[in-house]
């Protein structure tokens, strides 16, 4: 990895110390990272739900998930622990608890503590980025399943071995 400047034909006016700070991340920051599309499989999750484990920060516990669904689904009510990011890739999904509808290019933050019911309409992809856990509970409130980061590995390694698929060591970073 290198982070330094593409050669250019114009002056270089980047001061020295521009050139030891770009010194020190090449020498020590972490690598950049491209992962294609094709390289990680979707598998059934919930129902119609389907997921694809994108990354897994094994030093944070944040990871990234794409979730789509070719017919409307429903996600049981959950609590987040740690914020959550969602981009809306295609279709439409809202939350039954509030007023809104996220459709493609839609950006939605989650905040610690919320709790709310996932409906995907048909032929939805969005993506997650997670951070802490997710708690899944049942019609009394009452708490069905926590799963984090390692929850989510655990069910991309199984679907390998399953399938006979080699795991994607790269995504995690």
């Amino acid at each position: 990895m290198t982070a330094t400047m593409p050669p250019t034909t114009a002056e270089d006016n980047m001061s020295e110390l521009d050139r030891a700070e770009l010194a020190v991340v090449d020498q020590y920051a972490a690598e950049d990272r491209y992962i294609s599309g094709d390289e990680l499989p979707w598998f059934p999750w919930v129902g119609p739900i389907e997921i694809k484990v994108v990354r897994a920060d094994n030093r944070t516990g944040q990871y990234v998930l794409g979730l789509r669904s070719s017919e409307e689904a429903v996600l049981g009510k959950h609590r987040h622990r740690g914020v959550v990011s969602a981009v809306t890739v295609s279709g439409a999904w809202e939350y039954f608890e509030y007023d809104w509808v996220a459709r493609p290019g839609d950006y939605v933050r989650e905040n610690p503590g919320t709790i709310h019911t996932l409906h995907i309409f048909e032929n939805t992809e969005i993506v997650f980025t997670v951070d802490g856990t997710i708690e899944f509970l049942n019609d009394d409130n009452t708490l069905n399943n926590t799963m984090d980061v390692w929850s989510f590995v655990h069910l991309y390694l199984e679907h390998c071995k399953t399938q006979g698929l080699d795991v994607n060591e790269r995504i995690f970073f």
